[in-house]
């Protein structure tokens, strides 16, 4: 062990979950930017509510306190810029909701009210993300992956008459995509797909774009619990990481900054003191798992994770002054 890992003060090993309490100054990380995630009973319910967290200050606020248009919004994922916003939901007041593509952007204050971009059109239109240069947003609409301009217009239909496609996420590059589809993850390039690397486990899903050579996503293992991965372009056998369990699910990941040393996740972890899923991440270079809790112990507004299901965060540089 070397003086720097041994400068650590107090570790509290808790079934597999370790809680720091003390770092050596030096390796303890600083973060910044902004966390946004939803929680809800369940999918279904149409109950959703949209956070951010300042992760500078441990800050959080409500995005959809004020809207009226659009109900139950989840997983957002944000524009290059940070300026905008784009998720799925329901339009308000329809006799059976059903999910479109939303977007919402921040005027200064707050965020403005919902823009809907596809319906409602009797079609199921999910799983929006951004590309990296924040002008094309891509979706699946009832299981056929749609590219459209951030302002609704200029939709192309990239997956018509192909196996059902999901969960579709823009390379590095900002032209190739990553999607699932029959629980196994490909890359749409130059119009072929490609078959990426799946290893043991039952099926995967859930990809999101890490950097040049190589991408996250959620690996179901043999033990019918959710793992993260890094999986490569080249084929190479995907890498699990530490912070995954055989004894519960580890999914929704997002990489902090270029994901070098933290990856924010969703943990079905029991020894969290909150039900459900929640909100944590992990230090690449130290080894540590945090409960986001933990990590904001002693703020007055720590109490991120709740009896509900916090769900689908991802992470801008952008910092937004609240009034």
């Amino acid at each position: 062990m070397n003086k720097r890992v041994a400068a650590f003060v107090v570790i509290t090993v808790l079934a597999g979950f370790t809680i720091l309490i003390t770092y050596l100054h030096s390796d303890k990380p600083s973060l910044s930017g902004t966390l946004i995630y939803h929680r809800y009973t369940d999918y279904q319910s149409w109950d959703a509510t949209m956070w951010t967290i300042d992760m500078a200050t441990g800050k959080k606020s409500q995005v959809n306190q004020s809207w009226h248009t659009m109900i139950s919004p989840i997983n957002a994922h944000f524009s290059s810029d940070g300026q905008t916003i784009t998720f799925m939901g329901s339009a308000a007041g329809l006799p059976e909701p059903e999910w479109d593509v939303f977007t919402s952007h921040w005027n200064g204050q707050g965020w403005d009210e919902p823009k809907n971009l596809t319906g409602p059109n009797g079609a199921r239109d999910e799983d929006p993300k951004f590309s990296p240069h924040g002008q094309t947003i891509i979706y699946k609409e009832d299981g056929v992956l749609v590219t459209m301009n951030a302002d609704g217009s200029n939709k192309t239909y990239l997956t018509k008459g192909q196996p059902e496609s999901s969960m579709p996420y823009f390379a590095n590059n900002g032209k190739d995509i990553l999607f699932e589809r029959s629980g196994d993850i490909y890359l749409l390039r130059d119009g072929k797909t490609i078959k990426m690397f799946a290893g043991a486990g039952q099926s995967s899903y859930y990809p999101i774009g890490l950097d040049d050579e190589s991408f996250l996503y959620t690996r179901v293992q043999n033990t019918k619990h959710d793992s993260i991965m890094q999986g490569f372009y080249s084929g190479a056998p995907s890498t699990p990481y530490f912070f995954n369990s055989t004894d519960w699910d580890t999914s929704d990941s997002y990489p902090y900054k270029d994901g070098s040393r933290i990856i924010f996740y969703v943990t079905g972890d029991f020894l969290i003191p909150h039900g459900g899923y929640n909100l944590a991440f992990a230090d690449l270079k130290t080894h540590t798992r945090w409960d986001i809790d933990q990590w904001f112990k002693g703020v007055e507004s720590s109490d991120i994770n709740t009896e509900l299901q916090e769900l689908g965060p991802a992470w801008t540089p952008t910092v937004f002054a609240q009034p």
